[in-house]
């Protein structure tokens, strides 16, 4: 999803938002009672008036006990004046709606022959071709060791772990693009290699996944921490793009955490 389509999303979003919000006013208003509030200051405290029209400047004087009945008066007030504004903000974004063409930049290159698209350089693109874009960016791989173990995913790349399978063949499952084991630099300067970089197609946004298989190993346990809190105080890295999983060898990696994770993040 480009700017444009989160835009024109946002705004259906907040259409239907609204909407619901007049629907639940204009039934309490139906029901709440007649006439308006008048509220007087007598030294410290305030007192309340029911004025039941308005040839009815004055009102009459609602007793403590009746507090209930100023309440609600107050609220009618309120909900008069949201409404109102709500029905203004509705016509406004149904004009925006009605306007808004979110596929517009995009068909701008769209539109050009094919030809001159080989000569542009577009602002715009749709959603497969950013994500060949995305995954022809090249880069530099670990590598293995000869006496690492081998274990491969469904899309034919070598990983380090089972549990790395499970994750790259969810990911897979899904259409989630990534890249294994994609470097971050941190100003300019090597600072760690994720399991899996991701891309949240919809949003166009980047995470980097995280999966700490050893953990009930001190050594591995005490570096991966350290590796982590690199993350978390390297000052030009998004801590909020950064998903962990976790797994000893009593606990191992949870198919549906996988699962979750996907959902919650990525699709």
């Amino acid at each position: 999803m480009n700017v444009n389509d989160s835009l024109y999303a946002e705004a259906v979003k907040r259409k239907n938002a609204i909407e619901l919000i007049l629907c639940r006013l204009r039934k309490d208003l139906s029901s709440a009672p007649e006439g308006t509030l008048r509220i007087t200051r007598n030294r410290k405290s305030f007192q309340y008036y029911h004025r039941h029209s308005a040839q009815d400047p004055q009102g009459i004087y609602i007793k403590r006990e009746d507090d209930p009945l100023a309440a609600s008066l107050a609220q009618k007030d309120y909900d008069t004046k949201l409404l109102i504004s709500l029905e203004k903000q509705l016509k406004a974004i149904d004009r925006f709606l009605k306007d808004f063409d979110p596929g517009a930049p995009l068909n701008a290159y769209e539109d050009l022959a094919e030809p001159r698209k080989q000569l542009v350089t577009p602002v715009f693109v749709g959603d497969a071709d950013y994500v060949e874009q995305w995954l022809s960016v090249p880069y530099e791989k670990m590598g293995f060791k000869p006496d690492d173990p081998v274990f491969y995913t469904d899309r034919g790349e070598r990983v380090r772990s089972k549990s790395e399978v499970l994750i790259a063949n969810e990911l897979y499952r899904h259409g989630v693009p990534y890249r294994y084991e994609y470097p971050v630099y941190c100003g300019g300067v090597l600072m760690a290699a994720p399991d899996f970089n991701c891309l949240n197609i919809r949003l166009r946004k980047e995470y980097y996944w995280e999966h700490l298989g050893m953990m009930g190993k001190e050594d591995y346990a005490n570096r991966n921490t350290a590796k982590i809190e690199k993350y978390t105080l390297a000052e030009d890295f998004d801590e909020t793009s950064l998903i962990l999983s976790f797994e000893t060898d009593r606990h191992p990696l949870n198919t549906r955490v996988i699962e979750e994770k996907i959902r919650k993040y990525l699709i």
